[in-house]
């Protein structure tokens, strides 16, 4: 993920939803819970305001998951509070990662919002943020590769994960920081997305994965299992999700790499601000964001 500050050693509290508690106290350790709450609503409303588009289908927007698919924390490295979004095509095919999340700065109450994305699709985007133009990759998001020595996809959505697993267990992954320092990866078995297109095509079903530098996503790994003329395979594609160098093998050959430093542009694929709003909250404001958060996520429970 985008590094705002640069040291050696952090951590960072970051877990799948499907492994968090619905509190925040569990997700974010030694932060006020009421801060907490109230700047992930901050997230999620930052996220809800942009509209995604595929430039070849103006009137099919993206659908934009209702729930945070991972949700994160530096207490080391900063006080990072923040989550991870994921967009959806007509079909429930994944089409755009985007990670929202705040950061002190200036006086009390006082917060910088950055936003991180990357494309999922295989088509140009348009992104609109509150209106205004803010990221329209202008080239497709992955590249599909096939799945070298991969067994037949199975029918079952929970033995395609069994699969799917096995797969990612042949693969492992490294990131290069600025002082040239290694970084081991590891791969979070846990999809933060699993899926079946809801319209008929030659994908059968797959998943959303993350590399991480300790609970830090780092790359984004994504598995799908497709059949063409009666013949069922896997396919695997890889994106970044940070400005570190990166490396993938897979069976120990390197797959995949990218340069330390890069820095994309709201046309590349992948895109980052910074320092994409400063917003200040009251007491009161807080409280009431807190409260607003809260009434969404047992909403969310009920259902």
């Amino acid at each position: 993920m985008l590094r705002i500050l640069t040291v050696v050693l952090f951590v960072q509290l970051a877990l799948p939803l499907a492994a968090q508690d619905t509190t925040t106290d569990k997700e974010f350790r030694g932060q006020d819970a009421q801060r907490v709450a109230a700047w992930l609503k901050v997230s999620q409303d930052h996220a809800a305001d942009y509209r995604l588009t595929p430039k070849d289908k103006p009137d099919a927007p993206l659908k934009m998951l209702s729930k945070a698919v991972f949700r994160h924390s530096q207490p080391v490295r900063g006080d990072d509070i923040g989550a991870v979004y994921l967009w959806v095509d007509e079909s429930g095919l994944p089409a755009a990662l985007g990670t929202v999340f705040s950061y002190s700065y200036g006086g009390p109450g006082e917060r910088w919002v950055a936003h991180e994305f990357h494309s999922l699709c295989s088509s140009p985007l348009t992104g609109k943020w509150r209106e205004a133009d803010a990221w329209s990759p202008d080239e497709p998001g992955v590249e599909w590769k096939e799945v070298p020595e991969a067994p037949s996809s199975a029918e079952s959505e929970n033995s395609r994960l069994r699969q799917m697993r096995e797969i990612g267990r042949r693969m492992s992954a490294h990131s290069t920081d600025a002082n040239d320092s290694r970084w081991e990866l590891r791969l979070i078995t846990q999809p933060i997305y699993q899926y079946a297109p809801k319209q008929p095509s030659d994908t059968i079903g797959g998943g959303v994965f993350l590399f991480c530098q300790g609970t830090d996503p780092e790359v984004i790994l994504m598995l799908e299992a497709r059949q063409f003329k009666g013949r069922r395979a896997w396919y695997y594609t890889l994106a970044p999700f940070t400005d570190y160098g990166l490396s993938v093998t897979l069976d120990s050959k390197e797959v995949w790499s990218l340069a330390k430093g890069h820095h994309p542009t709201r046309t590349s694929a992948h895109w980052w601000n910074g320092k994409m709003e400063v917003k200040k909250l009251s007491e009161k404001e807080e409280a009431e964001l807190a409260a607003a958060f809260k009434a969404g996520q047992r909403a969310e429970s009920a259902d």
